[in-house]
C-alpha cells in the first residue's frame, strides 16, 4: 500500500515533527536539571552503555557551574 502525500503535506509532517522533538528536548531537559537541583544522579544510555549523569556533570552539559547557576 503506496500512501499519496502532497509537497505541502509533507513540509506539515516535517515541521510537526521537528515541533515534537523539540518539546521532548525541552521536558527532557527540565526534568535532568530537576533531578540534578535535587542532588541525584540520572541514568542514560550512551553508545550501547548505560551511564550515570552526576548532578555536576548534568549541570555541566547545559553549560552551568556545579551549582546550577550560569556560567
Amino acid at each position: 500500500m503506496m500512501i499519496d502525500v502532497k509537497e505541502e503535506q509533507l513540509a506539515d509532517i516535517l515541521a510537526l515533527n521537528a515541533e515534537l522533538d523539540a518539546a521532548h528536548e525541552k521536558a527532557a531537559r527540565s526534568a535532568r536539571l530537576e533531578h540534578a537541583r535535587m542532588g541525584r544522579s540520572v541514568c542514560e544510555s550512551h553508545d550501547g552503555q548505560i551511564v550515570w549523569l552526576t548532578p555536576e556533570e548534568i549541570f555541566a552539559s547545559y553549560g552551568l557551574d556545579a551549582n546550577g547557576k550560569p556560567k
